[in-house]
């Protein structure tokens, strides 16, 4: 696609409307260090979102992949959460039955750890391969009746080798700075076979309609709608053949669909606009607010902790000026525990170290997990006041 540099990266149109700024964040939320001062030295990155009212896409302008690092050690698996464990196994079993994955060869583009992979492979004997590039080394292991292979690196023509019965890319689609180049290349590989893909993202739109402003992170430079979503596979050459938000109800986006001739979105996104115009104003009201918040808390000789140490979480510590009041990030992962909060540079700690720090406040850095959150807090003898960031 020959365009100008800051034509939309959707449908190439030149003019795509920039609302909302931030002149430095993190680049990096799933790669931690484990001294403070060295977290604090985290690169960081710009972010220039801008909205196609042509193709719907919302994305970060500035966005730099070689600043970001996806490398070994990169982790940001929600598979310690039972809410989450909860929801993947539910799309598996889905996919399984609707597809008949039983015995056949999957490829997972962004596998990650291989999580999913894993699953889907030992649920139905199936023999998995998974690309990468935070994989450290070239794996092989039996899972159940079927195989796991995994490989690091950026899928590319490469890995057309491994296009076998099902391709599935979950999470990931929302980091590629080229998304339609990407998906009609995958279109190419695929030919004039019948493969069936699931494609499944961060619902973006809906939270910057909703004006959950620590949504925004480095890595995630594209922002979809629905609408927005199913277009840019239609354009790519695929027949959508299921399309809907899932997770918690609309956390997330999924696309179901089958190569096919390419077509062209009818929607039309004008009304987009108003509604990110606004996206700004909520930002700034909010830091004002947190800021307001931290210096009570501060001036009361109170200690809060952050729940969530993933993008929302660094987005809402690197947003606000720093503090003596949040000195703690709690997560569940035990991977991301005994590291440290990239910019800010809070220690990373287990739920379980929270009766030695008594905090008289909780920050929630996304609020799906208040339940669970709150259930543990109580198991710990703990009645902290809770506050969603």
């Amino acid at each position: 696609m020959n365009s100008p540099p800051h034509a939309c990266r959707g449908c190439g149109a030149p003019d795509p409307y920039v609302f909302f700024e931030v002149p430095q964040v993190p680049a990096n939320v799933g790669t931690l260090e484990r001294s403070a001062a060295k977290a604090r030295q985290a690169n960081c990155g710009q972010i220039r979102l801008a909205a196609c009212d042509r193709c719907g896409l919302i994305q970060n302008q500035l966005f730099d992949v070689d600043i970001v690092g996806f490398e070994p050690g990169y982790e940001v698996s929600l598979f310690h959460t039972p809410t989450f464990r909860q929801y993947i196994q539910g799309v598996c079993d889905r996919l399984i039955d609707r597809y008949q994955l039983r015995g056949k060869r999957i490829l997972e583009i962004g596998c990650g750890g291989g999580d999913f992979l894993r699953l889907i492979c030992s649920e139905g004997n199936n023999h998995g391969v998974g690309i990468d590039p935070t994989i450290a080394a070239a794996s092989s292991e039996q899972v159940g009746g079927g195989s796991v292979n995994l490989i690091p690196g950026y899928f590319s023509k490469q890995h057309d080798e491994h296009i076998g019965d099902f391709i599935c890319c979950l999470s990931v689609f929302e980091d590629i700075p080229e998304p339609f180049e990407f998906l009609t290349a995958l279109r190419e590989s695929i030919g004039d076979r019948d493969v069936p893909i699931y494609f499944e993202v961060f619902n973006g739109f809906r939270s910057i309609q909703q004006r959950e402003v620590w949504s925004i992170h480095y890595e995630q430079c594209n922002y979809f709608s629905l609408d927005a979503f199913v277009g840019l596979f239609a354009r790519a050459g695929f027949e959508v053949t299921e399309a809907d938000t899932c997770y918690q109800g609309d956390q997330y986006l999924f696309v179901e669909a089958r190569p096919a001739v390419a077509g062209k979105s009818a929607t039309d996104f004008a009304e987009m606009i108003p509604v990110v115009k606004s996206f700004a104003v909520e930002y700034a009201s909010r830091m004002d607010s947190w800021r307001q918040q931290l210096a009570a808390w501060q001036a009361d000789n109170k200690r809060a902790v952050l729940w969530g140490s993933g993008g929302k979480g660094i987005s809402f510590l690197s947003s606000l000026p720093s503090s003596d009041v949040v000195q703690f990030v709690v997560d569940v992962n035990p991977d991301r525990q005994h590291h440290f909060i990239p910019v800010s540079g809070q220690e990373i700690i287990a739920p379980e170290k929270l009766p030695e720090i008594r905090p008289d406040a909780v920050i929630l850095s996304n609020p799906l997990y208040q339940q669970e959150i709150t259930q543990q807090l109580d198991a710990l003898g703990l009645q902290p006041e809770i506050l969603v960031a």
